[in-house]
């Protein structure tokens, strides 16, 4: 058999760790990775303060001000291990010599590592999108959990008029609001809004939006790609990403009647990676784990990916997820 280092299990997991997400992970790339080597997932939720500082005479000592508002949270990290076995075509390669089979063998041990590592990338992206809707529920047959990233009422708010009504929906009005809220609990400006193609064509076709408020060039960009920049002083992204359940039925990450509004500022956003719990692993090991093994009866080679994950919201106040139809 071919000696591919491919199959050898430091270079399989290198591999695994250098793949970057695919294009279609929007959410993903707004989380900072932070490795976590406990076997707990422990993070702060920060609440911001307004307050100002207060004067004082000279030759006092200083006045003592409180901390801010800090709340720590635990759960356990979102464990997962799927493997793959090969297709008869690779093994035959993987077992012929000569330069030809091996190039086949290797090329096809990629392909499917690659397919195996995107199916994790999506489960990260679909749970990095319920972070940022306040909450990661897991309802499968033998785990069930759920996460609160612990969202004060406020930052899930409902439109008064929802924006479907494109003649008298306040579209600007809500917005702004929003947007105050954001800056008055976390000191920080929204830049942000995601939402679905369907919500944002609300906001296109809405009477006081389309013929008075957007600029050629924003209705240019509109159409071109789906993103508009500067509207409202807000980065506005139109995104239908999703992914098949075990039912082969499309869930979108955002659903169409919300938006999530939120500033990028002081990376309010945490992708904690535990340690790996494969004892094939090194010790200390945190972020993606691979290995490739052999069995004799029934004669197969397998591979698999571990990855112990948890995304997190750690500046609460930066984000809202409001329903708007």
């Amino acid at each position: 058999m071919p000696d591919l280092a491919i199959l050898r299990q430091q270079v399989l997991t290198g591999i695994i760790q250098k793949f970057v997400a695919p294009p279609e992970n929007v959410g993903r790339k707004l989380f900072r990775v932070i490795r976590n080597p406990e076997s707990v997932a422990k993070w702060d939720v920060i609440k911001g303060s307004r307050q100002r500082g207060a004067p004082t005479l000279p030759n006092r000592e200083g006045k003592l001000v409180n901390p801010l508002g800090v709340g720590q949270k635990s759960a356990a990290f979102i464990y997962y291990r799927e493997k793959k076995a090969f297709e008869p075509t690779t093994l035959r390669w993987l077992r012929t010599p000569g330069e030809f089979a091996k190039a086949n063998a290797e090329a096809a041990v990629r392909r499917e590592v690659s397919d195996l590592n995107n199916r994790l990338e999506r489960l990260v992206e679909s749970f990095a999108w319920d972070a940022l809707k306040g909450t990661i529920t897991i309802d499968e047959p033998d785990v069930k959990a759920s996460v609160d990233m612990g969202f004060d009422g406020s930052h899930k708010a409902t439109a008064g008029i929802l924006w479907s009504d494109t003649l008298n929906a306040d579209i600007v009005g809500d917005v702004k609001a929003w947007k105050k809220t954001i800056l008055q609990d976390s000191g920080f400006a929204a830049t942000d809004v995601y939402l679905s193609s369907t919500t944002m064509e609300y906001v296109y076709k809405n009477a006081d939006i389309r013929d008075e408020l957007w600029t050629d060039k924003q209705k240019d960009s509109y159409f071109q790609t789906g993103e508009v920049s500067g509207f409202l002083k807000l980065n506005w992204h139109s995104f239908d990403g999703g992914y098949e359940n075990a039912s082969e039925v499309f869930v979108p990450y955002i659903p169409d009647g919300y938006v999530i509004m939120l500033s990028k500022r002081g990376s309010p956003f945490e992708l904690l990676e535990g340690p790996s719990a494969d004892h094939d692993s090194a010790d200390g090991h945190t972020g993606k784990f691979s290995k490739s093994w052999q069995e004799k009866d029934p004669s197969a080679r397998f591979f698999l990916i571990e990855y112990h994950f948890l995304p997190i919201v750690k500046y609460v106040d930066q984000i809202m997820y409001n329903q708007v139809a």
